[in-house]
């Protein structure tokens, strides 16, 4: 229930005031309650507004078309086509992703597959906020680079992917639909993606077709689809026969007025907010350069028509936008016209909002706001832009939040609801909601704002004790409940006859009342050297609730057996700790002794248990893995790690002595001191300026010391004088953009003999079961005779790819390129993978 209303804050807000006036000498305490309540002298004659959002408030009104572009990942959509009809044609854009893009590279942290997916899914948003449009998912699962739909479609299940699309198109109703992504070359995904939508428009449209999604919303015809036109692309022609194609093209260089800014910097400052996928530009001069583009404009943007529905009126030539020519129903086009100022658009009196504010509330007062039967979701577009645009005019604002940040089962939160009036009339507040939980709580509030106050309303509600956790939000990417539970107010309001209404939203984690957030290390791997010891891993908690919190933290298995008591807790109110839990639970299967329990692995489950209950209130599971890897006796390892702590965590499983290196390090430091070096993924794009120390590795190898470097993508490692990068391996080494994404593809020993597949392990076709994702990327097209290839792998039907594993001697020293996915593979726990990765970092140390 409302715990207060309007008064009770006027009257606080009063008191600063007072206190402000009376330091000044100008107040009359004296004054009544009402009195205190008006707005100060001298009244302004008009309010200030945010040009920006009225000039998009008011172009959004004259626009009542929807246009979707469909994309495969999170940074595939054409973010400058969507920016241009947002921001200057007041388009109602949104963007449909076939995956979250979780199977990608991280290029600023550690996260990967679903974590990764959650980050992808907050930087599409913010990218989409810049954008103007609104981001949705079919949460299709990205397994990964693929080099063919065929590969797509198997994952995905292809009339699933289409019915997803299907129930997007029809629930969105786009006019028209427009995609990056034509139906062959390039990624398997993007190919797939090019392939649904062209079904998905007809789909869509059919009522025979996924007729169960009929009880949720209408078949639906969009108008037309458009395939973007790259150099040299190929793709679907359009239907018509003997007609030229049909070709629109889009200026990214226009200025956009309202902004100061050109459309195009606007769509790059949206890119950089995919933060996960960069490096990008961080200016238009950089990014016209690195396109090598001389002009100072960036080519047009263009478009092949290839769909068109036989009632569309036709494309006109040279049209200038995908949705010339289209024209609604008279008497409906009538019902969603915008006002007008002698005869001419709101947004050219931006220097006068008191007149547009005049004009909106005078077209507001007289017209209908009756749902018609016709094109009803159109209409309701457009309502909310006419909500939208009067809020903005008349300068009110709607907020909510909440005093808890989590909300946790069963205890009760308090949110706060704030309507601003700083205009110059009185608004009537018809009606005050909280939607939440299923349900609209009606609250009491002021039946009148007057100029220039605010009121608070504060609400009281319990989280459900049968609520839904949705964390760790990697846990629910595929289930939609990773963005948290949403809560809605919404608030029906009068100004001078004119009604309209504003909502906004909030969402919320639901949690436990403590929450496991994370242990490290996870997978946690045994070796011969380590196994006699105790587990030892890190737990971070929080205790999300608004009092201390004592129980204990518990470890047993899948089967609810307790192993250890663990340690007791004890944590202070919305407090988060590190603790560090040692345990001898052994939850493995070493009957067969070490040797023959290579992949050999099991669970631990930890749980946080109150103490006065053995029913856990919160837990989380840990695999345990034990790899039969030996490494060289005495090893003292330096590593460079790129965005994760991988190399740490392996090297730690090893019980080798290793240390992270900085770049100051490998400059002036005493590289003598360590036998092996291991430069991590990427390694000279995440920290570019150990390219100019290169020269000291490449001396360590020659004194005599083993230098390991895992992957990097070609433009990141082939000599480039415009980088100012010259060949960084001691022997000539190029890189290529060749992929095996075929995780189990066979590898062929190519020489089996070699000292690096028998010491201190034996290598074996069984070290590489198991894998997951890809066998590795970016392979070297040319390498230097002094290399010798030890591997051979192929996806299917391709031609061996044979530089997977390239390793040299160089004077002393000996020096590995490695383009295979070690990293991910040791991430996850593969024994193999560990069991090779300990025979490159002895190779030649006893």
């Amino acid at each position: 229930m409302a715990k207060n209303n309007w008064r009770r804050p006027l009257a606080s807000i009063f008191v600063v005031f007072a206190l402000a006036f009376a330091l000044a000498g100008g107040l009359d305490t004296s004054r009544s309650a009402r009195a205190q309540e008006v707005s100060p002298s001298p009244t302004p004659t008009t309010q200030a507004v945010n040009k920006a959002e009225l000039h998009q408030a008011l172009l959004d009104l004259t626009n009542p078309w929807t246009v979707m572009c469909v994309a495969a990942h999170p940074d595939d959509e054409d973010g400058t086509t969507l920016t241009v009809l947002r921001r200057k044609n007041g388009v109602h854009t949104v963007s449909l992703f076939s995956t979250y893009g979780e199977g990608g590279q991280n290029a600023v942290g550690p996260e990967l597959y679903e974590e990764l997916g959650v980050i992808r899914v907050q930087e599409t948003m913010k990218a989409a906020q810049i954008q103007g449009s609104e981001p949705y998912f079919l949460g299709l699962k990205d397994f990964g680079f693929s080099k063919s739909a065929a590969e797509a479609f198997k994952v995905w299940g292809h009339d699933e992917a289409l019915r997803r699309m299907v129930l997007k198109i029809r629930e969105l109703r786009p006019d028209v639909i427009i995609t990056n992504h034509d139906t062959t070359g390039g990624h398997g995904h993007h190919q797939a993606t090019g392939r649904l939508i062209i079904e998905a428009f007809d789909a869509a449209a059919d009522p025979k077709r996924f007729p169960e999604q009929l009880n949720q919303f209408k078949p639906w015809r969009a108008q037309r689809l458009f395939v973007r036109v790259f150099r040299g692309a190929t793709g679907p022609k359009p239907d018509s026969q003997g007609e030229p194609e049909k070709i629109i093209s889009i200026d990214p260089n226009e200025v956009d007025p309202a902004r100061g800014t050109s459309f195009a910097e606007q769509a790059l400052a949206a890119l950089q907010q995919h933060a996960t996928q960069g490096p990008w530009p961080k200016s238009m001069a950089e990014l016209l350069r690195a396109r090598r583009i001389e002009a100072g404009k960036l080519p047009l943007i263009r478009y092949r028509l290839v769909r068109e529905d036989a009632g569309a009126p036709r494309l006109p030539e040279n049209a200038a936008t995908p949705l010339a020519g289209l024209e609604l129903p008279e008497t409906f086009a009538a019902k969603v016209a915008a006002p007008k100022i002698d005869g001419r658009p709101l947004a050219d009196f931006l220097d006068r909002p008191d007149r547009v504010l005049a004009a909106l509330i005078d077209w507001r007062a007289s017209v209908s706001v009756e749902l018609p039967a016709e094109d009803p979701d159109r209409f309701r577009l457009f309502e909310s832009r006419a909500n939208r645009a009067l809020a903005i005019a008349a300068g009110i604002s709607l907020t909510l939040d909440s005093r808890a940040a989590v909300l946790v089962p069963g205890v009760n939160t308090t949110f706060s609801i704030n309507i601003v009036n700083p205009g110059l009339s009185n608004v009537h507040v018809d009606e005050l909601r909280l939607d939440s939980w299923g349900e609209s709580v009606h609250l009491e509030t002021a039946d009148e704002l007057l100029p220039d106050t605010e009121t608070i309303v504060a609400v009281d509600r319990t989280t459900p004790k049968n609520a839904t956790l949705t964390v760790p939000k990697e846990g629910h990417l595929y289930d939609d409940l990773f963005p948290g539970q949403r809560f809605e107010a919404v608030a029906k309001l009068e100004i001078d006859g004119a009604k309209f209404s504003v909502s906004t939203g909030i969402t919320r984690d639901i949690a436990p009342a403590v929450e496991i957030k994370n242990i490290s290390p996870s997978p946690y791997v045994w070796t011969p050297a380590t196994f006699n010891q105790p587990l030892s891993f890190r737990v971070t908690l929080t205790n999300n609730l608004d009092q201390s919190f004592g129980g204990n933290l518990t470890i047993g298995n899948s089967q609810s057996h307790v192993f250890e008591a663990g340690r007791k807790l004890s944590l202070a109110p919305m407090e988060t700790r590190e603790v560090i839990l040692k345990s001898n639970a052994v939850p493995l299967d070493m009957s067969l002794g070490r040797r023959r329990a290579r992949s050999n692995s099991g669970l631990l489950v930890l749980s946080v248990e109150p103490q006065d209950s053995r029913r856990p209130i919160a837990q989380r599971s840990l695999r345990v893995v034990y790899a039969d890897a030996r490494v060289a006796r005495g090893l003292r390892v330096g590593f460079v790690p790129s965005f994760d702590q991988t190399l740490q965590k392996s090297l730690a499983a090893f019980g080798v002595d290793a240390r992270e290196l900085s770049v100051a390090d490998i400059q002036k430091g005493h590289l003598s001191a360590y036998h092996t070096i291991i430069i991590d993924n990427r390694g000279y794009e995440a920290r570019p300026e150990l390219i100019a120390a290169n020269a000291r590795l490449l001396e360590f190898v020659n004194a005599g010391g083993t230098l390991l470097v895992f992957y990097h993508k070609s433009n990141e490692w082939n000599p480039d004088a415009n980088k100012n990068r010259s060949q960084l391996a001691p022997y000539g080494i190029v890189l290529g953009d060749e992929r095996v994404t075929d995780e189990t593809a066979p590898v062929k020993f190519l020489l089996p003999r070699h000292p690096l597949l028998n010491v201190p392990n034996r290598i074996t076709q069984a070290d590489f079961a198991n894998w997951i994702q890809e066998r590795g990327l970016y392979y070297p097209k040319e390498w230097d005779p002094h290399y010798s290839a030890l591997f051979s792998t192929n996806d299917p039907g391709e031609a061996p790819l044979n530089g997977g594993l390239l390793v040299a001697q160089y004077d002393k020293g000996i020096y590995i390129y490695t383009s295979m996915v070690w990293y991910r593979e040791l991430r996850a726990g593969v024994p193999g993978a560990y069991r090779m990765f300990a025979n490159m970092i002895s190779y030649r140390h006893r």
